[in-house]
């Protein structure tokens, strides 16, 4: 083909390209669901793509590229569509390979091999979109030869203008920059000062150069449509600010159902104080003493995959628990004795081995949790006394083998987050004395961020517990010999990108063969970058 003939096959991809992303594009954000209902435009570009075979003019050649390149991320996106980031597609960036002209390529490899290498421009930083909410916003026009240097000054001036992307913190001296600066860092200059410099070239206020830098963690979630009201708010005053939206709202969406980076830990530690003074057992109620039950499990959750697929963690439940001869809220002191005897138990009374994982690539909202717990300390269920043991001993823990499978499901909703789970919780017995159960609880969570730190949230949750071989003389297997329901509101506070409190309450409304008390829950959570 003439270099005639490849400039004008290439002005009708612009064309096509230019048209696809005004119809798709709305304030650099992707509407995926509408692309996905119709792939008509984008096979068309992407035909053009994988046969093209380019012999151009610098500019073109770079213009060029930049499109191919977020037209290729999106395709990637619509393949395994619906997804929630380019992070949970094995392979994404590194090891899918793409035909473009003669050439199999990776997009890191045309993005560091090809277009880094070759033009050497720091602002190809501010127009390759990756499809992550953490990226420059896309634009809804496609990249021309003509003018490219221009509006590559004016892309990458919105980007270092925008402080859900960089800003600075005056209170702390510290200018919070995007994770491009500390992985390309080389592109920027050699040092913090040459790299403010660059920075400050397309600043309307400029960042004091004298300030420490730190980076915002990147966020992975997609840069869906239908995500546009959770993230990027650009209301935000461009210094002074303390926290960009778009980060808080990441990690006040994590939940169970979310799964760490590779080499990424989650430290959790939940406090429950239940506590009940009524109770239902064969269709009587009992009163008149309190019993009280506190759990302090603590969970270390590491990631293993690159693929954002599959993460490893381990369970300790720290358990103390109390009762009174009377329904006093004094009662509760009980269960903090940590001492025990026929009223009062503690101690470490179970280990748990947990896997997470991502069944299905193309469905990352869905999550699979497995926990085994194996019971820690002797007579966990309590001890009456007997002639070769006389002690009596209050309940702690179920002493029984537990395997604990919980299915996640996330929903966001803009600035709400639906949050479902259905669990089977097996407790497999150890002794012909006991009986087996099968818990298979429900829960449902709707949660709200009214600010970039705070998030309310009401929950409800119901548990029929079925129950086997309770009476060996008649056929009573898996039958549901226990249920309650549970509701509650809670609150979680974002203290700082890594960090966050959550709080609780709960009331066991009604139930069949149960307690019918409170819970009251204060939970902390530590995440590394």
């Amino acid at each position: 083909m003439t270099l005639y003939g490849q400039i004008k096959e290439q002005s009708l991809f612009f064309t096509k390209a230019d048209t696809f992303l005004m119809n798709n594009v709305n304030d650099g954000w992707v509407d995926y669901n509408n692309i996905a209902k119709d792939k008509t435009q984008l096979k068309e570009l992407t035909d053009f793509i994988h046969k093209f075979d380019y012999t151009l003019s610098k500019d073109a050649e770079k213009a060029y590229l930049i499109n191919v390149y977020n037209i290729l991320v999106i395709d990637q996106l619509i393949k395994n569509w619906p997804v929630t980031s380019p992070e949970s597609i094995p392979g994404f960036f590194d090891a899918n390979k793409i035909q473009v002209g003669t050439t199999k390529i990776t997009l890191n490899a045309l993005e560091n091999d090809i277009l880094r290498k070759e033009f050497k421009d720091p602002r190809l930083h501010f127009v390759l979109v990756c499809g992550a909410q953490g990226c420059p916003p896309i634009t809804d026009f496609s990249f021309l030869p003509e003018g490219l240097d221009e509006l590559l000054d004016v892309q990458t001036s919105k980007s270092l203008n925008d402080s859900a992307f960089i800003y600075q913190n005056d209170t702390e001296k510290t200018i919070y920059l995007s994770e491009i600066f500390k992985w390309y860092a080389t592109d920027f200059g050699k040092n913090k000062t040459a790299v403010i410099a660059f920075i400050n070239t397309f600043r309307t206020t400029k960042f004091n150069p004298s300030y420490k830098i730190k980076y915002i963690p990147y966020n992975w979630k997609i840069n869906g449509l239908q995500n546009r009201l959770e993230t990027k708010s650009h209301t935000q005053e461009l210094t002074n600010v303390s926290t960009p939206s778009s980060i808080s709202i990441a990690g006040q969406t994590y939940n169970p159902g979310t799964l760490l980076r590779k080499k990424q830990f989650d430290f959790t530690v939940f406090n429950t104080l239940y506590t009940q003074t009524k109770s239902n057992w064969l269709g009587q109620t009992y009163t008149g003493n309190r019993q009280t039950f506190v759990t302090n499990l603590i969970q270390i959750t590491y990631g293993i995959s690159k693929s954002k697929r599959v993460n490893l963690g381990v369970d300790i439940n720290f358990k103390s628990s109390g009762k009174s001869s009377d329904s006093s809220a004094l009662g509760i002191k009980n269960a903090f004795e940590y001492t025990n005897t026929d009223s009062t138990r503690y101690g470490v009374t179970s280990l748990g081995i947990r896997l997470k994982w991502q069944p299905f690539k193309s469905v990352s909202a869905l999550t699979i949790q497995s926990t085994f717990f194996v019971p820690t300390i002797e007579h966990p269920e309590g001890k009456v006394p007997s002639i070769d043991d006389p002690r009596s001993l209050y309940w702690a823990d179920w002493n029984r083998y537990t395997w604990w499978n919980q299915l996640f499901y996330t929903k966001s909703l803009g600035k709400f987050q639906l949050f479902t789970e259905f669990d089977m919780l097996f407790r497999f017995r150890r002794s012909v004395n006991q009986i087996s159960a099968l818990d298979l609880p429900i829960s449902v969570f709707m949660s709200y961020f009214p600010t970039n730190k705070l998030t309310l949230y009401i929950m409800t949750q119901h548990v029929p517990r079925m129950t086997n071989n309770v009476r060996p003389d008649i056929n009573t297997d898996w039958v549901i010999g226990a249920n309650y329901t549970a509701s509650g509101l809670g609150m979680k506070y974002q203290v700082s990108r890594g960090f966050n409190i959550e709080l609780l309450y709960s009331n066991f409304w009604r139930g069949t063969n149960s307690g019918l008390g409170s819970t009251f829950n204060i939970g902390l959570k530590f995440l590394t970058k």
